[in-house]
């Protein structure tokens, strides 16, 4: 979709607003005990979360309004093999929402993963405003490996973080098609090796097609970092993953990752995170050079993204 330009900015990027998702845990509870969890995803809400302009008002400002609810959707590819093996200790199934992002038509783009006896599932929702479409991602190096985050960047290519051990690390950059769910380890995108210790989360696009995120590694402290396709290193052929601030917040290092992190079309940076572990997430800004956190408000939501 394209609008008039108004100082670089198109009036729809203009006119893009903060949205957060989450579990509805209601329909849920429902759909645990009635249909196949591993081919259908979760009922998720969306909210709103706009708030009055000027920051000094922002703080428990935001009043998040449902704007939409979308239903359990059934994948469109079950016939479709995925990596799982039966778990060794039996578990209640559970299900996560792992990411959220926009593709360049407006799409809302949503990871959600499952927990059974059976092994990890992971699919991909589709949800365009009125309806919504889902497919299961397959192609894994291992069985039960999980999608963590997730990115779309220029040419709604998904680049996506996949936990090896059913959401811990050691994590891997890979890319997902987009028309098939199918994962690629090879892409030629040229995506970096991760530590095998590092916990990298929170994919994030800046409005210049800059991709950012987030790294927690043994020291215990939570850096921002940028994901550089473009300058890749002579040895690999690779991308790198350069290291930027620590994040900070009430003056001490950010010791439990961010929950979500996404970026404003003018490039403001905010951070959905929960460093004191209460019972709601909260809204922060973040100041991208020196990695300081301004608490804004509470949100009851388990990702953020513009839309």
């Amino acid at each position: 979709m394209r609008g008039q330009k108004f100082g670089g900015k198109t009036l729809v990027e203009i006119s893009k607003s903060l949205i957060g998702a989450k579990l509805n845990n209601k329909q849920n509870t429902i759909k645990i005990s009635s249909t196949d969890l591993a081919n259908t995803t979760p009922a998720i809400s969306l909210m709103s979360l706009d708030f009055p302009t000027g920051k000094k008002e922002f703080i428990n400002q935001i009043r998040p309004k449902t704007i939409n609810e979308i239903l359990p959707t059934t994948v469109d590819n079950t016939d479709t093999k995925t990596e799982i093996a039966n778990l060794a200790v039996y578990t209640q199934p559970t299900e996560r929402l792992t990411s959220l992002t926009t593709l360049s038509d407006d799409t809302l783009v949503f990871v959600t993963t499952v927990s059974t006896q059976k092994g990890h599932h992971s699919n991909l929702l589709f949800f365009d405003g009125k309806s919504s479409k889902s497919k299961k991602v397959s192609g894994f190096k291992k069985c039960n490996c999980t999608v963590e985050n997730l990115i779309a960047i220029a040419g709604d290519k998904l680049i996506a973080v996949v936990s090896l051990a059913g959401g811990i690390p050691p994590f891997e950059l890979v890319e997902i098609d987009l028309k098939n769910g199918k994962v690629t380890s090879d892409s030629d995108l040229g995506l970096p090796q991760l530590p095998p210790n590092i916990r990298l989360s929170n994919l994030a696009l800046d409005p210049d097609g800059k991709i950012y995120a987030t790294t927690l590694g043994m020291d215990g402290v939570t850096r921002l970092v940028q994901l550089d396709l473009d300058n890749r290193s002579m040895v690999t052929g690779t991308g790198k993953i350069v290291s930027l601030s620590p994040l900070t917040f009430d003056k001490k290092f950010l010791q439990k990752d961010l929950l979500s992190l996404t970026f404003s079309p003018s490039g403001e940076v905010y951070a959905l995170a929960n460093p004191e572990y209460e019972e709601a997430n909260s809204l922060f800004s973040v100041d991208m050079h020196a990695g300081k956190m301004t608490l804004l408000s509470k949100a009851e939501v388990d990702k953020i993204t513009y839309h």
